[in-house]
């Protein structure tokens, strides 16, 4: 490669959605270089994201690599709450299994009550039911941002390095892979580089995410 050719990314095109992002035309997203996208399916122990199965339902229909993302709530649900709303819900669309991601969203945001310590159990908990009891014994990925993975979850108990790590990290030129994977000479596999990417087939923003092949 000589020195004037465009340094290409190798990555997938990849967004996700919910229902803050309305009616979308997927087959709009596809013929604009979407390959993969994942959808807001459930939250804590009783939320069904509105939009969850026409979005899921449209993305397999025109041929986009499909997952679910399930927004994790340390103490207003149990774990075998959450593990029962997840499974009524993917109950409800042509999930595959050991071909459609099943993301765990940590986030501060409605745990901000919350210590390190109880955002840990309550995760690994969680993490362990999903993937015994649904997952025939894979890993769901974790989606976290550097700073409240490091600073709001007290990771160093347990191993969550075996989840693949959607990072969210925007406005920088590579991601901070936090400690629980680069130590294990792991990275990511989803990067969510941008919350404000415009999409044909999406009426305002939407999360723009560069995935590994």
């Amino acid at each position: 490669m000589s020195c004037e050719e465009p340094i290409k990314n190798e990555n997938a095109r990849g967004i996700d959605v919910s229902r803050w992002q309305g009616n979308i035309d997927w087959a709009c997203v596809a013929g604009a270089g979407i390959t993969h996208a994942i959808a807001k399916m459930t939250e804590g122990g009783d939320y069904t994201d509105p939009t969850f199965v026409e979005n899921f339902q449209g993305m397999k229909a025109n041929g986009l690599k499909a997952g679910v993302y399930h927004y994790f709530r340390a103490l207003s649900s149990t774990p075998c709450e959450q593990l029962a709303n997840i499974k009524a819900r993917l109950a409800e669309v042509d999930f595959k299994l050991g071909q459609d991601i099943l993301a765990i969203d940590v986030e501060t945001n409605r745990n901000e009550g919350a210590t390190a310590d109880q955002m840990a159990d309550a995760l690994f908990q969680l993490v362990t039911l999903v993937r015994v009891s649904l997952l025939e014994g894979a890993y769901p990925h974790i989606y976290a941002s550097p700073n409240i993975w490091n600073n709001r979850v007290a990771w160093r108990q347990y191993d969550f390095s075996e989840c693949p790590l959607w990072i969210a990290n925007w406005n920088v030129a590579e991601p901070t892979v936090p400690d629980t994977w680069s130590k294990q000479g792991k990275s990511w596999q989803w990067w969510q580089h941008s919350s404000k990417g415009q999409v044909d087939g999406i009426r305002g923003a939407v999360d723009l995410n560069w995935v590994r092949p």
